[in-house]
């Protein structure tokens, strides 16, 4: 069975925190700073242990104070958390689950483990017995009872086993009569009428007992998880993941937004061609019918002529062309025939002078 840390008188959180209960979040907030800085270890190595252990008495009071939730079940179970004793079996602690067989409020303190090391007397050790003890009171009455997930260790990765553990705790549901609740002996009636009285008046309470059980389990279930190391760092994780799947879907967005404008420019380059060929095919539509009736004919009268027209002028520029090619082939080869003949006059009067 597992028992809190002995020699230590748990405090109420108000006390730790030196603030009324009715404080403020924000007094809390300061309260807190004031404090943590006074007993931070590292600022107290001369008294090294009181400061380890206030600090984090300190930390845990504000953890629970500061959440909305754990405060408003801490205020509505304050007395059995502070007379809850050591959680061993015939502790006094919460009314409605005297007779359960295990008082879980002593486990709702920082001062019932030493450390996250799975040592004993650890974070991990502690809280696996408490919960493996729950399970075996539940197997006590139902042997078909199904075993739990398992704490794990401080090495324990999230999703092998924490996860699910803390899961199935925070869902909790016993499965026990919650008999030692009956408030009256059905025994004892004198008649039928009397004892279905009775065993009504019995059923309220064992529902009223389960409930406040159920309750306490998942309250401890969530007040662990919330201080476990491992939990902290698969949020991180989490978040980091979440952070990079973000980025890559920006960066998702900006190459199909990059892809739409390209489409978009590519579809307009395409309206645009469409847009000419629809106006060349208006334009010969049009012409098409300027050719019909009678204006057509005078048209098409006054395009032939035209044509014809531009067809003589090219022929006369051709022809002009050609007589100037043939006038200047004429030129070169007089010049040629002029130049032969001084050459030949020139060899003749050589020839002359070297007889004589």
């Amino acid at each position: 069975m597992a028992e809190a840390k002995k020699g230590h008188v748990m405090r109420c959180h108000y006390e730790v925190m030196e603030v009324e209960r009715d404080a403020t979040d924000d007094q809390l907030k300061q309260k807190y700073r004031k404090l943590a800085l006074k007993w931070h270890p590292d600022k107290n190595a001369e008294n090294l242990d009181e400061a380890t252990e206030r600090f984090k008495e300190i930390t845990n009071a504000y953890t629970t104070l500061s959440d909305p939730n754990e405060r408003s079940w801490y205020d509505s179970h304050r007395e059995q958390i502070l007379r809850g004793g050591t959680g061993a079996r015939g502790d006094e602690g919460d009314d409605d689950n005297e007779g359960c067989g295990i008082n879980l409020f002593p486990f709702f303190s920082s001062s019932c483990y030493t450390g996250y090391g799975d040592d004993e007397g650890g974070f991990y050790q502690v809280f696996e017995q408490v919960f493996q003890d729950i399970h075996d009171l539940e197997v006590d009455e139902d042997a078909d009872a199904g075993a739990p997930p398992s704490l794990g260790g401080p090495t324990t990765v999230w999703t092998d086993g924490p996860g699910q553990f803390y899961s199935f705790y925070e869902g909790f549901s016993s499965r026990r009569s919650f008999s030692w609740c009956d408030k009256y002996n059905p025994n004892e009636a004198p008649n039928r009428q009397v004892k279905r009285a009775i065993d009504k008046e019995n059923g309220k309470e064992r529902n009223r007992g389960k409930r406040a059980f159920n309750e306490t389990v998942r309250r401890l279930a969530s007040w662990v998880k919330k201080r476990d190391p491992r939990q902290l760092a698969h949020q991180q994780r989490v978040a980091e993941e979440a952070t990079r799947k973000a980025e890559e879907d920006r960066l998702k967005q900006i190459e199909m937004k990059r892809l739409r404008e390209e489409a978009k420019e590519r579809e307009k380059g395409e309206e645009i061609e469409v847009d000419e060929a629809m106006d060349d095919m208006y334009m010969e539509m049009e012409l098409i019918k300027g050719f019909r009736g009678k204006k057509g004919k005078k048209l098409r009268e006054q395009l032939l002529a035209q044509e014809a027209e531009a067809l003589a002028q090219k022929k006369e520029a051709e022809a002009k062309a050609k007589g100037r090619k043939v006038e200047a082939e004429g030129r070169e080869g007089s010049d040629d025939d002029e130049d032969a003949s001084l050459e030949e006059s020139d060899e003749e009067s050589g020839e002359e002078a070297s007889e004589e």
